[in-house]
């Protein structure tokens, strides 16, 4: 399956040398990457058109326009590939992001992110945040916005089409409610590895948009929504979505996580009677469990201190 690799492109001058030889050694020779430069006043294009020569993969487009979204909407226009990945000038790449993303592609699939970890501009690490891998619980995590990063989506094209493309009107948020309409036309899933490494910085949206961010979230939430259907597959599922992450790392903080997104659901959604109950049931029945389990608190812990360090920094940008 050949990738279409999506890099927007604002006076990212000085990430440019670091980022392009982590996209491209994740890329395949018959891949592409379409790096939108929209309207920045730096020496990125130049830098741009010279790395463009050297690389016959990459296709840049210049805009005077300095919109992301008008970006990211012509990178999704132009792309030659049924898959279009997600990229960041600023962020860090494991080099087998795509290739494990690549293998989870099915016909029922229509998006696919990873775990991430934040970093800050000294390079200190900032804590992990765990995805939820399963689709039902993927989907309901959407509720924090927080557990399905931008830069790490790999997408359908032809679903991201049929979704009706990003949104300017909801910008800053323009991501989630991508994924809250995607998530009515196919299965949303997630690697359990820590494939991208997100930079929080001045330039960041979730450095200097963070409140507006958050603020737009709310309104899509309320105005699009979780799948309902998401949330009652995932509630009849809950004890085998646990069983699947002690297969993997971080399998007490998933859960945890987990656990909030349904608190935050029977909170904030009506639901039928029969599904809230069931939310209710396993609220009652896990949350004692993990407190009273010396790991499981830990974990809470660490996740607690890890969103405090996260907020002093931003706090400092």
């Amino acid at each position: 399956m050949k990738i279409s690799g999506l890099l927007p492109v604002h006076n990212g001058e000085k990430f440019i040398d670091q980022c392009l030889p982590l996209i491209l050694r994740n890329l395949y020779s018959d891949d592409e990457l379409i790096v939108i430069d929209n309207g920045s006043t730096d020496g990125s294009n130049i830098k741009l058109k010279r790395w463009s020569g050297v690389d016959s993969r990459i296709r840049l487009i210049t805009t005077k326009k300095p919109g992301l979204v008008e970006a990211l909407n012509l990178g999704v226009e132009e792309s030659s590939n049924k898959w279009i990945a997600r990229f960041d000038v600023d962020d860090i790449y494991e080099p087998n992001r795509i290739k494990n993303q690549r293998e989870a592609i099915n016909e029922k699939t229509v998006l696919i992110f990873t775990d991430y970890d934040f970093f800050s501009n000294s390079h200190n690490y900032l804590g992990t945040i765990p995805s939820a891998i399963e689709s039902n619980a993927v989907s309901v995590s959407l509720i924090s916005s927080q557990r399905t990063a931008h830069p790490s989506a790999l997408f359908s094209k032809e679903a991201v089409v049929d979704a009706g493309y990003y949104k300017e009107i909801d910008f800053p948020a323009e991501d989630l409610s991508l994924w809250l309409r995607m998530s009515r036309l196919g299965k949303i899933v997630s690697i359990p590895e820590t494939l991208l490494h997100y930079r929080l910085s001045p330039e960041s949206t979730s450095g200097k948009r963070r409140s507006e961010a958050k603020d737009a979230a709310k309104k899509l939430l309320i105005d699009i929504g979780i799948n309902q259907k998401n949330i009652h597959n995932l509630v009849n599922s809950y004890d085998s979505v646990v069983e699947l992450y002690k297969q993997h790392t971080f399998s007490r903080e998933r859960e945890i996580l987990m656990l909030r997104d349904l608190y935050h659901v029977s909170k904030n959604y009506k639901t039928d009677d029969k599904t809230r109950k069931k939310i209710k049931q396993i609220l009652i029945r896990h949350i004692p469990k993990l407190a009273l389990n010396v790991p499981s608190l830990q974990a809470l812990n660490l996740l607690y201190k890890q969103k405090v360090l996260r907020n002093q920094v931003r706090e400092n940008l």
